[in-house]
C-alpha cells in the first residue's frame, strides 16, 4: 500500500525513465536498483528483491510480456541479418546447403532468445514498476 498522510494517497516518486531503463539493462531491482533480479539458469528470478524485498511477480504469467519482447528483439535482429545475407553477394553462407541454412538459422535463433530473455524480462518489469510504482510491503496475488 501506498503511504497514507493526512488522509491522501501519495503515489511513489517515478524515476525518470532512461534511469529506469539504465538499471532495467543492468539486471537490477526497479525500487533500490541494488537487487539483482535473477540467480542460476537463464530465466531464474528471485520472487522478491534480496535488498528491499519488492516482489517482482505481481500475477500469474506476469513476465508474459516479457517473452513478448525477447520475442520482438529476436525477429527484429533476425530480420537484420537475413536482409543484410541477402544484399551482400558472396557472404559464406551461401556456400551451405538448404538443410545447413536452415539448422544455422534455428541455431541462431535459440542464442538470440537466450541473450535476450533476461533484458527482455528486466526490461518488461521496470516498465510496469515505472508506470504504477508498487511499495515492497504490498501483496500480491502470488505472495
Amino acid at each position: 500500500m501506498a503511504a497514507q498522510n493526512r488522509g491522501t494517497w501519495e503515489r511513489p516518486v517515478r524515476p525518470p525513465l532512461l534511469r529506469a531503463l539504465r538499471y532495467a539493462l543492468m539486471l537490477r531491482c526497479p525500487n533500490c536498483h541494488q537487487g539483482r533480479l535473477f540467480r542460476g539458469w537463464i530465466n531464474r528470478m528471485f520472487r522478491r528483491c534480496p535488498h528491499c524485498g519488492l516482489s517482482y511477480f505481481r500475477e500469474p504469467g506476469y513476465y508474459l510480456g516479457g517473452m513478448i519482447i525477447t520475442y520482438i528483439l529476436a525477429v527484429i535482429v533476425l530480420i537484420g541479418v537475413y536482409l543484410a545475407a541477402l544484399l551482400l553477394p558472396g557472404t559464406p553462407v551461401t556456400a551451405f546447403s538448404d538443410n545447413e541454412k536452415f539448422a544455422l538459422w534455428i541455431l541462431f535463433t535459440i542464442v538470440l532468445t537466450l541473450l535476450f530473455v533476461r533484458p527482455s524480462y528486466s526490461i518488461w518489469l521496470a516498465l510496469d514498476f515505472w508506470l504504477d510504482p508498487w511499495e515492497p510491503g504490498e501483496p500480491t496475488e502470488t505472495s
